[in-house]
């Protein structure tokens, strides 16, 4: 029998509804109060969880270190030497990348693992041998990584767009709605559970947003000057950031996903109107959406866990300050000491988007026909699975994702394929143990392969930079 911990935990507690009510209804004394809310609420946890983090992460580690000294071990040609020398089909047996494909589910890699075979598999060789995409596989101009790269993005805005619409029409459904209420004590709801001391004062964040596009704008124009963006350009990529943001963060948390990448697309589109022929504008206008948009999701995602273990608002939004100055020096550092330790872009870090954003402006030769096409095939498909998911259909997990299914295309199949072994693990391990009976200890382990590999990289670094 494994040891185990005792902890208190005041809180609520779940009704039994079997339970006879009491008839009488008078208010409690203060010090019945303070009686119920001392009641101490026992309960037995299994320490087991931090025993699987630990093996996990130091197996990760242990790995991360055997690929540093010997690189083979990572790039197995597991198809055979001449798909993995010609077409790049190898695998990488990451515990990070299974640990990925853990969290992710079952799902989602099998859309990435379809997407990998589409890109790979097929349009890959096609553009080879048709000669549009003459170079090297791996090429990023005039081979067909390059060239399926389009595709990929083609089908992540569309993608991106689909799933916007819902919510999109939700939002200014609501906006009606409310204008056209009858204003009264009966038309105002207030479901806030927090005290005005915890929670952060409306002027902060209109202070905050007007204080943080002034100097952003000032930044912008004295690192690219008035050549590269005009200020009043900046000012309008940040108000268009801020209203993709509320879409980023409205998606994401209906849908789990957040499309920054689509989001940045419209922002470039709407830049390539009123800036034509501007391309470092483009870019800063891209970049503020999409930065915007992920950092919108993520602060959301660290609130809502807040909000569920009653933490006050205030003391997070303190923490994101500090943790916001903090991380403008810790991930220049991490950033300066991986370009030393790694080819960046290069086989471990490709940073294919990239090429799309400094490129020449020019498609690769038919890639617009597989984009348009690719493009309404998805929009139909992602139509289809947000139709389902938003009536709980039971199969529309199993509809192809666009964005994973594009994320295929993006990396090589040896990214893809240890994802799916994780996928495949997180499904037989819940069908067999159940959701409720099986906890989150496989998220745990999953959790600690990913951390394993990456803090061991950051040691890789440093020691690759003063050995």
């Amino acid at each position: 029998m494994s040891p185990t911990t005792s902890s208190r935990r005041r809180g609520y507690r779940e009704i039994n509804h079997e339970e006879d009510i009491p008839s009488h209804t008078e208010p409690l004394t203060a010090a019945e109060d303070a009686e119920l809310l001392d009641a101490e609420v026992t309960e037995f946890v299994e320490p087991e969880g931090l025993d699987a983090l630990t093996w996990s992460f130091l197996a990760s580690g242990v790995m991360t270190l055997a690929a540093y000294f010997l690189p083979a071990l990572f790039s197995i040609p597991l198809f055979g030497h001449y798909l993995a020398r010609e077409w790049l089909w190898t695998f990488t047996p990451s515990l990070s990348y299974i640990g990925q494909g853990i969290i992710m589910g079952f799902p989602t890699t099998l859309s990435m693992n379809l997407g990998m075979l589409v890109g790979w598999g097929i349009l890959s060789p096609i553009s080879k041998l048709s000669g549009w995409a003459p170079g090297p596989v791996g090429d990023m101009t005039t081979g067909a990584r390059g060239w399926i790269l389009w595709t990929s993005l083609a089908i992540m805005c569309t993608d991106s767009l689909v799933s916007l619409v819902p919510v999109v029409s939700e939002i200014l459904t609501e906006k009606v709605f409310k204008l056209g209420k009858v204003s009264g004590s009966d038309s105002k709801e207030d479901k806030e559970p927090e005290s005005e001391d915890r929670l952060v004062p409306m002027r902060w964040v209109l202070w905050g947003s007007a204080g943080s596009i002034f100097f952003g704008t000032i930044l912008v124009w004295a690192v690219f000057g008035n050549e590269g963006i005009k200020p009043w350009a900046t000012v309008i990529g940040y108000v268009i950031g801020a209203l993709l943001s509320v879409l980023g963060v409205r998606a994401l948390g209906e849908t789990d996903l957040n499309p920054v990448s689509g989001l940045g697309k419209i922002s470039q589109l709407f830049f390539a109107w009123i800036q034509p022929g501007n391309i470092v504008a483009n870019i800063i206008a891209g970049g503020v959406a999409e930065a915007g948009a992920q950092q919108a999701g993520d602060l959301m995602q660290d609130l809502k866990t807040g909000h569920l273990i009653h933490a006050s608002p205030r003391a997070q939004f303190y923490g994101q300050l500090i943790g916001s100055c903090l991380s403008i020096v810790v991930t220049s550092t991490a950033y300066s000491l991986y370009t030393r330790a790694y080819e960046i872009p290069g086989p471990s870090f490709p940073a294919p988007t990239a090429y799309v954003w400094l490129g020449d402006g020019q498609l690769p030769e038919k890639s617009d026909v597989s984009m348009i096409t690719f493009a309404i095939v998805f929009a139909a498909i992602s139509a289809f699975k947000t139709y389902a998911s938003r009536r709980e259909i039971t199969y529309a997990k199993w509809i192809p994702s666009g964005v994973a299914f594009a994320i295929g295309f993006l990396n090589t199949p040896s990214f893809s394929l240890a994802r799916l072994i994780g996928g495949i693990t997180e499904y037989l391990y819940y069908r067999r143990m159940g959701k409720k009976n099986g906890g989150i200890r496989l998220i745990i382990i999953a959790s600690g392969f990913v951390l394993g590999e990456g803090v061991d990289s950051v040691e890789v670094a440093l020691y690759d930079t003063h050995p």
